[in-house]
């Protein structure tokens, strides 16, 4: 028994392949660009944490620094430069009655 090639059957192969060839190649793209939005996702949530980070860094700085100052008065003009401390408001001297 011999197989026999028929033009019908030669050509419906030769479509199927190409169909799935496109679609696959359909398929590879989209995972593709939906891989690649959830990279960036993932760059952009690491910059957000180190930001973070170093966000939670500087505060425990000037928390640790206002405690400091607490002992050494001779800091408070730097932290008050910084606007990590009020600034020492000026005594108000009253005003002699006018006659």
């Amino acid at each position: 028994m011999e197989l026999k090639s028929t033009g019908t059957t030669t050509t419906f192969l030769n479509w199927a392949l190409v169909v799935g060839t496109v679609l696959l190649l359909v398929s590879g793209l989209k995972y593709y660009n939906k891989t690649k939005s959830f990279r960036t996702y993932q760059v952009i949530l690491a910059e957000l944490n180190r930001l973070q980070t170093a966000q939670n860094i500087a505060n425990s700085l000037v928390s640790e620094t206002l405690e400091y100052s607490k002992t050494h008065p001779a800091i408070d003009p730097t932290l008050e430069a910084i606007g990590a401390k009020p600034a020492k408001s000026a005594p108000t001297v009253a005003k002699p009655a006018g006659k």
